[in-house]
């Protein structure tokens, strides 16, 4: 069950998988661009769910997370909270991936969580980095196609990710509610920069919020 009081009004979920290690400001415009792009596309949203990834399945050179689900979770609620407060957006926090490990004793692929997650019309949130160059690496996920058949997309662009139109092509024909959101502010900061700077640098806003940083420095997550 996702954190919060869940409305239950019609639409689509949104389903932002991330590891959150830490969540920053990028994510924060994801969520941003999200509602924005919904908006202007005439499609309602009941929910927009983050899901804190627990044992990923790594591909493309991907590291496993640094630190605790438990606090890479509270971090995600505290950002959760606050869009919910200051910008009435129904976003929320679910641990699902960590209730299917501990259900099935396995790491879970993208397309189990999604079919964890109860909803009607979902949409799954993702970066243009998985889709871009002659051979996008989406094309490695475990059974990818099963996956944009029974979800839709909403793909994010990415400074530096060009996206390869005949691949969104391919994937719009499997489901044509694959969406490119496009033309919209970008925040270049990425999980990797802020470990490696500190707690000392990455207080700025321009990276993490507020709470979050006065989290990891009371956890001293990242010294």
């Amino acid at each position: 069950m996702a954190s919060g009081t869940m409305p239950a009004t019609e639409g689509h979920t949104l389903v932002f998988g991330l590891t959150a290690d830490p969540i920053h400001r990028g994510h924060e415009q994801v969520i941003h661009n999200s509602f924005a792009f919904a908006q202007s596309q005439g499609l309602p949203i009941q929910r927009f769910l983050m899901v804190p990834t627990y044992q990923p399945n790594l591909i493309a050179g991907k590291q496993l997370p640094r630190t605790a689900f438990n606090h890479r979770l509270a971090m995600c609620e505290l950002v959760a909270k606050a869009m919910r407060k200051q910008f009435k957006y129904p976003v929320y926090i679910t641990d699902t991936e960590k209730k299917l490990f501990i259900k099935n004793g396995q790491k879970s692929y993208s397309i189990d969580t999604l079919a964890a997650i109860d909803a009607p019309a979902k949409l799954f949130v993702l970066s243009a980095d998985h889709f871009a160059g002659r051979w996008p690496k989406f094309r490695k996920w475990h059974r990818w196609q099963e996956l944009v058949q029974t979800n839709g997309l909403l793909i994010h662009q990415r400074p530096g990710h060009g996206l390869n139109a005949t691949f969104i092509q391919q994937l719009q024909a499997i489901n044509p509610h694959v969406y490119v959101v496009k033309d919209l502010p970008a925040i270049d900061v990425s999980s990797t920069q802020i470990r490696h700077t500190g707690p000392a640098m990455a207080w700025q806003q321009a990276w993490i919020s507020e709470p979050v940083h006065q989290y990891i420095l009371t956890h001293k997550l990242y010294p």
